[in-house]
């Protein structure tokens, strides 16, 4: 896949009453927990209430993979993949664990880029 389509997308993001704009290509990856999402960027955690399905299907042609129910990655982040315990490691070090669900066609997606 060609990532260079992230640095001209960006995303605008309100976070207790403030309007962020945040370029694509900086997002690693997003967690969510009900209707409130943790942006995690390279230098900060950015938290919004809005759907993971919202930003999955904004964020899909981007390179976006959701690897389960709580989780959206940006694939240009991810550094090694332990197929035995289907987790990733992300550049930044963080491991996130991939749902069994979601694992055939995380695999096919990757397969792909």
């Amino acid at each position: 896949m060609n990532y260079d389509m992230q640095n001209t997308k960006s995303l605008m993001i309100t976070s207790r009453n403030i309007t962020k704009q945040i370029i694509v290509s900086y997002i690693s990856h997003i967690v969510c927990d009900a209707y409130i999402c943790d942006i995690f960027t390279q230098s900060e955690k950015i938290t919004c209430s809005k759907l993971l399905k919202d930003f999955e299907a904004e964020l899909a042609e981007y390179g976006f993979i959701r690897i389960n129910h709580n989780i959206l990655v940006n694939a240009r982040y991810i550094k090694f993949i332990n197929n035995k315990k289907r987790v990733i490691t992300l550049k930044n070090s963080i491991e996130l664990q991939i749902s069994v669900r979601r694992w055939k066609f995380f695999k096919a997606i990757i397969v792909n880029l």
